[in-house]
């Protein structure tokens, strides 16, 4: 077949729906739910690339994947790298696929009633699936026979056959159903039958990964779900990726009918390396940290701090110091999250309270600046190394960055709230965003709906410049006075201001503008709680105890395992939350929601819509 052939994405699509392949569009299912049902839902970037991962059987880390395989420039065309302007930047590596992000649902990706394909994602979609397909030639996991090149021709296509189909139970979480099972055959013959063997294998294995089975993860069969599709659940929301064998022989063995055998299951994984990025992914999502690789503060205000002057020596200059500063910065915030989330729930306490108050951390060189002189360095740990990518002077970069482990001071640091990366994503270029504290804390953390703010306020915010009077706290409190604003504010602003010890960057400082800093204040929650704190650090102490912060958490956890909106009165929520309230471990957590009778039903409690 020649080459623009292979690359027409209709004669594909068309090969594919003749086989009974047909791959992910808008609302597809291999069989349509009944009226009223709750929609299937599909895997998301993040599942997607971890699935493929192990289902082939290679690390989640590209560096370490083989090259790209010469079949996979038969088929379909090389993915190429968009970073860099004026010179050839690194060559992307061929894992993980740069899928749209999600719109999301909740503040999450993986829930229902956020994921709406586009035409764009469904041809990502096929293009991801044409180059992971080529990568089962060179997967230690994929034939059942050893040395399948080296074979007979009639021993080399029997192998790559049972092959197939053992690759397309492991995808589709399940056994074949004997429709499928023929469908794929019919498929594998047809490629065989025009194509050299290695194409052959390349091509069938894309069109299991573009079938329905492989990207809905949850499909509209039951009200209850039987034991694949609750192992499946389960992998889901502790891994973010596929069963291992260990849950499929449970789910073929019945072990996963009865409580026990799911927490069984549910305690050994999480104990499993793959839980840790999964649970770190979670707080990413609920804090938005991922966002901090957006951050932009001014290199007019923060320049100094990092040893460039506040301005360019005249308006021709570009400015190459500070981006080139920043790039690196932004990777270690995040990074510095990661970790600390990490350390917090498998390493120490693992509770809700050592998340929101603990004073463990690490940081680079080039965060040194925003910590000061208070950290002390922590022998008992490891540094970590870590690959990082980002632009500088128009061109794409690696290097690796190094974060030391540090004990933070605990007068001016108190857990997640108070790290560098949920700092900076609320601020400006400039100032501190109180606002946009407050609300991130009343609405992630607190579950309560803010809705949008007043058409044409943000004329009406104070200006995000250095030569102010008065404190940004002054500043904020006179611009959201008037009574419009005062109903909103009156929650919002005292959520912000208790981190008004921290600037842009997320630095602890004494003063704001020459004047000691007032981060004190009082903030009633729903259920009658009065939270009065002096600082920050107090607040945080006190939003780890709180009764409605932690029925937050335990609500956003299981929205998260269940993926799909679940309303807050919803039947079964209930013993989830009380106990976590009694019990604060963020993995006994975990465990409480997997064996649920929420978990374990369809669609109990789901709502399409509404806040919290």
């Amino acid at each position: 077949m020649p080459y623009a052939m292979k690359l027409d994405l209709r004669m594909v699509l068309a090969l594919l729906c003749a086989a009974g392949l047909a791959p992910l569009v808008a609302g597809a299912s291999e069989e349509p739910g009944a009226a009223g049902e709750a929609a299937p839902l599909a895997l998301t970037p993040t599942e997607y690339n971890n699935t493929v991962a192990d289902l082939l059987g290679f690390p989640r880390d590209g560096e370490r994947w083989p090259k790209r395989p010469s079949v996979a420039d038969r088929i379909s065309p090389r993915r190429t790298a968009s970073k860099g302007v004026f010179s050839p930047p690194p060559p992307p590596d061929p894992w993980p696929w740069p899928f749209p992000a999600e719109p999301g649902a909740d503040g999450f990706e993986g829930i229902a009633q956020g994921q709406s394909p586009s035409s764009y994602q469904v041809e990502e979609l096929h293009l991801a699936g044409m180059h992971f397909g080529a990568f089962a030639l060179l997967s230690p996991t994929f034939f059942d026979c050893p040395g399948w090149s080296e074979l007979p021709a009639a021993e080399r296509e029997a192998c790559a056959a049972r092959s197939i189909l053992r690759f397309a139970e492991r995808a589709y979480r399940r056994p074949l159903r004997a429709g499928e099972r023929r469908r794929i055959e019919v498929f594998w013959q047809a490629q065989i039958a025009n194509e050299p063997i290695d194409e052959a294998v390349a091509l069938t294995v894309a069109g299991i990964l573009q079938a329905p089975a492989f990207h809905f993860k949850l499909e509209p069969d039951p009200t209850e779900f039987d034991a694949w599709q609750l192992a499946t659940r389960l992998s889901y929301f502790l891994w973010d990726s596929m069963p291992d064998e260990e849950l499929f022989r449970a789910a073929g063995s019945g072990e996963l009918a009865s409580t026990e055998g799911i927490e069984r299951q549910a305690r050994r994984m999480l104990d499993d390396p793959k839980a840790r990025p999964a649970v770190v992914h979670f707080h990413h999502q609920w804090l938005g940290t991922d966002q901090v690789l957006l951050i932009a503060p001014a290199r007019r205000a923060f320049g100094p701090r990092f040893g460039v002057s506040r301005v360019l020596r005249n308006t021709r200059d570009d400015d190459t110091k500070w981006p080139a500063i920043l790039g690196p910065i932004r990777h270690s915030m995040r990074l510095e999250t990661e970790l600390f989330v990490e350390e917090a729930i498998f390493d120490r306490a693992g509770t809700f309270t050592e998340l929101m108050t603990g004073n463990h951390g690490y940081m680079s060189r080039g965060t040194a600046p925003i910590y000061g002189a208070t950290t002390t360095e922590d022998e008992g740990r490891a540094a970590v190394t870590r690959q990082i990518e980002y632009v500088s002077v128009s061109v794409g970069r690696k290097r690796p960055l190094t974060l030391d482990p540090v004990v933070l001071d605990p007068t001016q640091r108190a857990g997640v709230l108070t790290l560098p990366s949920v700092l900076a994503i609320g601020a400006y270029a400039v100032q501190p965003g109180p606002i946009p504290r407050g609300v991130r804390i009343l609405e992630r953390v607190a579950c309560m709906e803010m809705g949008d703010p007043i058409e044409g306020v943000e004329s009406a915010l104070p200006p995000d410049a250095l030569g102010v009077e008065s404190t940004n706290r002054e500043r904020t409190a006179a611009a959201t006075k008037p009574s419009e604003c005062n109903s909103c504010h009156r929650r919002i602003n005292p959520a912000g201001f208790a981190f008004e010890h921290y600037d842009a960057m997320g630095a602890w400082r004494a003063e704001d503008n020459g004047q000691p800093v007032d981060a004190s204040g009082s903030l009633r929650l729903p259920g009658a709680e009065e939270l009065t704190f002096a600082d920050g650090v107090e607040f945080a102490h006190k939003l780890a105890a709180s009764r409605r912060v932690r029925d937050c958490y335990a609500l956003h956890w299981t929205r998260y395992a269940l993926g799909s909106h679940l309303e807050r009165d919803a039947p079964g929520l209930e013993p989830i939350q009380k106990r976590f309230r009694e019990n604060d471990s963020v993995k006994e957590l975990m465990v409480s929601i997997a064996t649920s009778d929420l978990f374990r039903a369809r669609s109990a409690g789901v709502g399409s819509e509404g806040g919290p």
